[in-house]
């Protein structure tokens, strides 16, 4: 009886690999996979490191961890470094894939939290009442100017009616807490704390369409206003009353297991949920969007930002950069070398670092190793090594580059040049046989020459070691449903002309629809200025030059402008003129 009881409650993988299926029980020890004969699971998967990951048992529920392997241990689709898994999560290690089943006894031991659960752990009236003590009565809502949406559920619905389709709904958002359990869709409890929840789908919602980037809640004297950043701009989407603002921090508290008892002090988490693929994906698994959540103390409560981490809103690959013909193949056409430096430049926000993991991906990590170091690391990407900064514990840029070089790697990317020693060891990487990618703060690719050398980084390494420079900014494209076309003015032609871009008799400007909440744009994409590192080049950089100088040696064939590439998005329609001068500016 006994031993019957144990088979049934016992955990265990359901190995899924070309020979057939098979189930291995999961004992309380680790559980070692790979294709070393010594390991407790071996696999015949030629795509497996002989010491590839291993499954522990911990107090929070199993815990699967990378060791270092070549190609790297994916769980539901994401790569990982380490990952809590739980009933049904699915671990691939090349083509095999290793399911685990926890039978229902097993489960009852450790349930996840359902939305009935959730609700239960979210003040109730009395503690919201509590909360709000000691703050002056809030003044007529007459003269407060704007009224607090009452029927926020109809509010927020339409929003989300009102945007375009992803191919999936309110109720097929699961949610995740920060221990990576699913939180069970199951029916209300307590009104009051079940509209939190429902309140936060719905939001959740409107982000997916709207391919939202972060979610603002911030406490007001008498209310909270609700805003999301949408194409790089802030949208209100709902004012709300206080009561309900801080029933909405706690679900989000909740989920991302930070302690709803304080709210003068910094608290950060996060929380994940699940969606259907995107329309045209045939992934076997939902997608995972990971949030990271942020609370401030302000003077009229805590301030709360969400940032959202979909990859699906981000380009993935070199083409789909969008890149102007001559600036892709450059693009492609150094990182492709064996040694050499990519420089990105811009300004915060502009989608440098996007850009490199776009590069990244197309670089073949299974003939070469590829290393990143990042603060922080954000998106996990398939078979490259990321290694997170911590300066507290003193892996600074400069000495986890220094580590990292003595890793044999291929390729390596250096998340941000912030001192002269990251600057000096990364060009001199560049010169002795590895690429090295990484972005500075510059206005231009003129001037990322100039801040390296700002940096304290010797001419003759500048030359030798920087083969390509990008700069980049990103434009709000023009909302298709409801954009206006109209004549150029004078000197908006003779801009353009300067450009070398002649002959547009119209171009459009923003209205705003509903489709795009009234902002008169709809997603972004980069313009570009690309400058190749000529032998004339080198030699201008090694006189110590001036802006004036580097200008002289540029030519039409390795230079393209940023200015060019943005009037383009005018003349092409995409985008408007104000909004292509204002990123070039």
């Amino acid at each position: 009886m006994a031993a019957q009881q144990t088979k049934e409650t016992t955990p265990y993988l359901q190995v899924t690999e070309a020979k057939g299926v098979r189930q291995v029980p999961l004992a309380s020890g680790p559980l070692t996979v790979g294709r070393n004969f010594t390991n407790l699971l071996v696999l015949e998967e030629p795509m497996a490191s002989r010491f590839h990951c291993v499954l522990e048992k911990t107090g929070e529920g199993w815990l699967v961890r990378d060791l270092g392997s070549r190609n790297g241990t994916k769980v539901n689709g994401a790569i990982i470094n380490s990952s809590l898994i739980s009933n049904g999560d699915v671990i691939m290690i090349g083509k095999t894939e290793l399911k685990l089943m926890m039978p229902a006894p097993a489960i009852a031991e450790a349930p996840a939290p359902d939305i009935d659960a959730l609700a239960e752990l979210l003040p109730s009236d009395e503690q919201v009442a509590e909360a709000l003590e000691g703050e002056e009565e809030p003044p007529a809502l007459e003269a407060v100017g704007e009224t607090p949406s009452q029927d926020w559920d109809a509010s927020l619905r339409q929003r989300a009616e009102s945007l375009p389709e992803r191919g999936f709904g309110e109720n097929d958002i699961v949610l995740m807490n920060a221990r990576n359990q699913t939180v069970h869709q199951a029916g209300k409890t307590k009104e009051s704390r079940a509209d939190a929840i429902t309140m936060l789908r719905l939001l959740l919602l409107i982000c997916f369409r709207s391919r939202a980037t972060d979610i603002h809640l911030e406490p007001k004297e008498t209310d909270a206003l609700l805003r999301i950043r949408v194409d790089g701009g802030m949208v209100d989407v709902l004012r709300m009353d206080k009561e309900l603002g801080i029933r909405l921090a706690s679900a989000v508290k909740v989920l991302s297991d930070i302690d709803i008892g304080q709210k003068n002090i910094i608290q950060e988490g996060h929380f994940s949920t699940r969606v259907p693929p995107l329309p045209g994906q045939t992934r076997a698994t939902q997608r995972r969007v990971d949030y990271r959540i942020s609370f401030a103390p302000a003077i009229h409560g805590q301030k709360m930002v969400v940032r959202i981490l979909d990859t699906a809103n981000a380009p993935l690959h070199i083409d789909d950069l969008m890149l102007p013909p001559r600036a892709r193949d450059l693009i492609k056409q150094t990182s492709e070398q064996e040694s050499g430096m990519i420089l990105v430049c811009g300004p915060t926000g502009s989608g440098k670092t996007t850009t490199l993991y776009s590069i990244l991906r197309d670089i073949d990590t299974t003939q070469r190793n590829v290393v990143t170091i990042e603060d922080p690391v954000e998106i996990q990407l398939d078979g490259v090594t990321q290694i997170p900064v911590n300066e507290e514990q003193g892996n600074t840029f400069s000495a986890l580059l220094r580590s990292v070089l003595r890793q044999d790697p291929d390729a390596i990317l250096i998340g941000e040049m912030r001192d002269a020693e990251t600057a000096r060891v990364g060009v001199q990487a560049g010169m002795t046989g590895h690429l090295v990618f990484s972005t500075v703060h510059a206005r231009d690719a003129v001037g990322g020459i100039f801040r390296m050398l700002d940096l304290g980084v010797e001419p003759y390494l500048v030359s030798a070691g920087l083969h390509l420079i990008v700069a980049q900014r990103l434009v709000r494209l023009l909302c298709p449903a409801c954009k206006k076309p109209v004549a150029p003015t004078k000197n908006q032609i003779e801009r353009m002309a300067k450009e070398g871009i002649t002959g547009v008799s119209r171009i459009y400007v923003a209205k705003g629809c509903s489709k795009c909440l009234g902002t008169g744009f709809r997603g972004r994409r980069g313009v570009y200025e690309v400058l190749n590192t000529t032998a004339e080049l080198r030699e201008v950089i090694l006189k110590n030059p001036s802006p004036q100088d580097i200008q002289k040696a540029l030519g039409p064939d390795n230079y393209l402008r940023l200015a060019e590439s943005a009037y383009r998005l005018v003349a092409d329609g995409l985008v408007s003129f104000d909004e292509a001068d204002r990123s070039v500016a």
